[in-house]
């Protein structure tokens, strides 16, 4: 029988029969006693046949007694019945065998013991009966019982019988109240076991010295625990108290973790009350919400996901590069311990670390050589998730070391289907499975990484665009005027405009289109004898600008002529530069620079043309 029903269920049969039996054993002892006693006055008082027989009588009586108490009998024999016999017996017996009158004493005295102590009503009306009828014929054989005190006895033992009767109607109407409380006490009991085993919430009941007594199947359910494994066990680990802490809780949201490793929640109540004189018992409440729980925390995952998508695309809208907050996002929102972002490298051989959050790893590179998991993932564009990346060959035992993986998650960044880059997020704890928020979260923000990609990608085409003539590939005026106030830095600076000759008759001659084809190959006839650090720009129309900083003006001639030289199709090109020196031409701008470099075109113009011609020199104030 369990706990519950050993505690809930009422008041036994097992039961009633131990404490029917401990008071029948509680009653025969003393009488067993008191027999005893009674053979011993009789061998005292009594002499001859009366003394033997008597002391014979009491002695067999207590023996009997003695032994029903030690060795109760079976239910269901009469036994009790039987020595109510036996005892009114001896005193009828002793009133025939001593004649003495005065021994109706005893005799009325277990009468009335019989009204008290027995329970059958036609054993109790027996032995009565027996005892009167026995005192009666004792009377009417024994000659020397018929006294002038037989009128007295008489009335007495009339009045011992009725005293009887009333304490024996008294036993059994508060026999039935009993019963009736009993009964009651039952069925309350009952109900309430019945509402404790089937109650949808986990009930449990702990003694006074804290441990669990009784366990409902809600609770069982909720902890991953048996009623067998539960029971006798303390309740700190339910209740999370330690020793000396209340154990009065009005209501807070607890996680046990069941034997399984499976995580519940639960809304945990509890309460102490007194139980008669010794320490409180406490019961506690246990109602699983683990859905809600979960419900909750998916709400408060996707409201983070949203603020990181929301603070990456305000970062993609504002031009600012977004990949540190998407990668910082990652390692929130899939509580990870490292998030790395590899991009292919220009040459496309490998991979390269490019941002990083929890580990210092930027500019590690990745061959792509379809051995290692990133390749995989990078050519593949399927993402993969090991929660034992170092029992695979595929995974880098180094890149395992550099980022302290324990469990990996490689996500590819796709852009229209291509693959683009690999995110690569990672644990320093055993993660058995992302196939929950921390999944969707990685992935969402994968795409994220690359509209942030795909947008930045775009803005530097439209910046080269901007700064960047369409016919000749060449930096245009904007990309020049911006380049030339860095370049002014410099110890020293030569400064060209270079016009082609004749080329509106060029155009005349043989169309525009052939014309824009000039253009294109004189800019890179051009951009062919400059320098590294040099720069060339279309300045517009057929007119383009060179600067060429750190020459002096000897240099800067000579590289100019292979310039004016390298004019293709025949045609002939006019060019004018200026010289600036930091010292000497500190207070001359760059629009004054210019301007002499203009005029100096002019003047190879007019001197006929294909040509290179230097610039005056900056006047100095007198």
């Amino acid at each position: 029988m369990s706990a519950e029903r050993q505690m809930f269920g009422g008041v036994r049969r097992g039961t009633n029969l131990r404490d029917h039996r401990s008071a029948k054993r509680w009653v025969r002892g003393p009488l067993a006693v008191y027999y005893l006693v009674l053979a011993v006055a009789n061998a005292v008082i009594l002499t001859g046949t009366a003394q033997l027989i008597m002391v014979l009588l009491c002695a067999g009586t207590a023996a009997v007694l003695a032994i029903t108490a030690l060795w109760p009998p079976r239910p269901g024999r009469r036994t009790a019945e039987a020595l109510v016999f036996l005892l009114v017996a001896v005193h009828v017996a002793q009133i025939a065998v001593t004649g003495n009158l005065h021994c109706t004493t005893l005799l009325m005295l277990s009468m009335v013991g019989v009204g008290g102590a027995v329970t059958s009503r036609w054993a109790a009306a027996g032995a009565w009966l027996f005892g009167c009828g026995g005192w009666v014929a004792s009377v009417a054989v024994v000659p020397a019982l018929r006294t002038p005190e037989l009128a007295f006895y008489s009335t007495q033992i009339l009045l011992a019988a009725m005293l009887g009767v009333i304490l024996f109607e008294g036993l059994r109407r508060r026999q039935r109240q009993l019963r009736t409380a009993r009964d009651e006490l039952a069925a309350t009991a009952q109900r309430f076991s019945s509402l404790f085993l089937a109650s949808p919430t986990g009930v449990a009941i702990a003694d006074g010295g804290g441990a669990l007594v009784g366990v409902n199947p809600a609770f069982c359910e909720l902890v991953g625990l048996t009623e067998n494994e539960l029971i006798g066990t303390s309740s700190a680990p339910y209740l999370k108290t330690s020793p000396g802490d209340p154990v009065t809780v009005c209501g807070i949201e607890q996680r046990y973790v069941r034997p399984d490793g499976s995580v519940r929640w639960a809304w945990l109540t509890s309460g102490a009350a007194g139980v008669g004189s010794g320490e409180p018992w406490t019961m506690i409440q246990l109602q699983d919400v683990t859905d809600r729980h979960l419900a909750e925390k998916a709400v408060r995952e996707s409201d983070r996901l949203l603020a990181a998508v929301s603070a990456a695309a305000r970062r993609i809208r504002t031009g600012e590069n977004a990949r540190g907050t998407i990668i910082a996002a990652v390692r929130d929102l899939a509580e990870a311990d490292t998030v790395t972002l590899l991009e292919p490298c220009p040459d496309l051989s490998s991979l390269v670390v490019t941002d990083s959050d929890g580990a210092a790893i930027v500019g590690t590179r990745v061959p792509l050589d379809n051995t290692s998991m990133i390749s995989r993932v990078y050519r593949s564009g399927d993402p993969i998730f090991l929660a034992d990346p170092d029992q695979d060959p595929r995974v880098s035992p180094a890149l395992l070391e550099l980022v302290g993986g324990r469990s990996m998650h490689w996500q590819p960044v796709v852009v229209e289907g291509t693959p683009i880059a690999v995110l690569c997020v990672g644990w320093r704890r055993r993660v058995s499975s992302v196939s929950d928020h921390r999944a969707r979260a990685v992935e969402l923000l994968a795409d994220e990484t690359a509209l942030a990609m795909d947008h930045e990608r775009l803005l530097r085409r439209l910046e080269q665009m901007a700064f960047t003539d369409s016919l000749t590939g060449l930096p245009n005026r904007r990309a020049w005027q911006s380049s030339l106030s860095r370049l002014f830095g410099a110890s020293s600076l030569v400064v060209a405009i270079v016009d082609l000759d004749h080329f509106k008759r060029y155009n005349d001659t043989y169309g525009h289109p052939a014309g824009d084809d000039l253009l294109r190959h004189a800019a890179a006839a051009f951009a062919a004898e400059l320098r590294e650090g040099d720069l060339i720009a279309r300045w517009g129309g057929e007119e383009f600008v060179i600067a060429l900083p750190g020459r002096d003006p000897e240099d800067a001639a000579g590289i100019l002529d292979r310039v004016r030289r390298a004019m293709p199709r025949g045609q002939t090109c006019s060019i004018g530069y200026a010289a600036w020196d930091a010292v000497r031409d500190a207070a001359e701008t760059p629009e004054g620079l210019l301007e002499r470099a203009d005029n100096a075109l002019y003047a190879a113009k007019d001197a006929g043309r294909d040509r290179v011609q230097a610039a005056e020199p900056v006047a100095l104030p007198i």
